[in-house]
C-alpha cells in the first residue's frame, strides 16, 4: 500500500504528466460535447474551424521554411508553346511558391475542406473506415 502512494505521489509531482492528464480530459469532454451537436455545427463551426486554424500554422510555418519561392519559378512568356502537362506542373509548383501567408491559406483551405468533409462522412456513416476519412 505504501508503494501504492509513492507511485501517485510521483505521478502527481510530474508536471509533464500533470499537463498531459489536463489536456486528454479536456479533449474528452470536448470530444463528449462535439458528439451531442447537430451536424451542421459539428462539421461546419467547429471541425472545419479547428482544422483551418491548425492549418494555418502549419501553413504559415512552411511558408517561413520556404521563404518565397516565386524568383525560382519564373513566368513563362505568353507566347511560349508549353506542353499542356508541363504547364500544369508548372502552375502545381507554382501554387506552393510563396511566403508565409500564401502558404496558410493553402493550407486552411485544405485542412478545412478535408476535415468537413471528413467529419460529415464519419457522422453519416456512423463509422470510421477508410471510406470516410
Amino acid at each position: 500500500m505504501d508503494e501504492g502512494k509513492q507511485g501517485a505521489m510521483v505521478a502527481a509531482q510530474n508536471p509533464i504528466a500533470q499537463l498531459q492528464a489536463r489536456f486528454k480530459d479536456l479533449e474528452n469532454g470536448f470530444r463528449a460535447w462535439l458528439a451531442k451537436q447537430s451536424l451542421p455545427v459539428e462539421a461546419a463551426a467547429v471541425v472545419t474551424t479547428t482544422s483551418a486554424a491548425q492549418g494555418a500554422s502549419i501553413g504559415a510555418f512552411m511558408g517561413t521554411l520556404t521563404n518565397d519561392a516565386t524568383s525560382t519559378f519564373p513566368t513563362p512568356p505568353p507566347q511560349a508553346n508549353l506542353n499542356p502537362q508541363a504547364m500544369a506542373s508548372f502552375k502545381q509548383a507554382q501554387a506552393l511558391a510563396g511566403g508565409p501567408l500564401v502558404q496558410a491559406h493553402n493550407f486552411v483551405v485544405m485542412t478545412g475542406v478535408n476535415a468537413g468533409i471528413s467529419r460529415v462522412m464519419k457522422r453519416i456513416r456512423v463509422k470510421e473506415d477508410v471510406q470516410s476519412s
